[in-house]
């Protein structure tokens, strides 16, 4: 296995990492930023044909996508808090408009 790899991986990892970060921070901005990163980083891996093939790097492998799952996990409830809040307020706006408009 190449270093690219595990650089990629060690890159992906990071950005989880930092998305988790922005997401408990409400930077939405800053994930937007991170998850196009995330994109690039993981279509770059997925057009590895031989990214199993050489093993000697294995457990420096699987501790990079345990770091960028547990990256996913931290982020998942941050996001969804704020996919809530989100939702809400956009359902507020929209109620507002359709009284605003009522009146008209």
């Amino acid at each position: 296995m190449s270093k690219a790899p595990i650089t990629d991986f060690t890159r992906l990892a990071t950005t989880l990492e930092a998305l988790s970060t922005a997401a408990e921070k409400g930077d939405w901005e800053q994930m937007a930023t991170l998850q196009a990163e995330q994109e690039q980083l993981l279509a770059r891996i997925r057009q590895r044909p031989d990214i199993g093939a050489d093993r000697s790097n294995a457990a420096a492998l699987a501790g990079l996508i345990q770091r960028a799952l547990a990256g996913i996990r931290a982020a998942q409830p941050h996001i969804d808090t704020l996919r809530q809040h989100a939702t809400r307020e956009m359902a507020d706006s929209i109620g507002q408009r359709k009284v605003s408009q009522s009146y008209r």
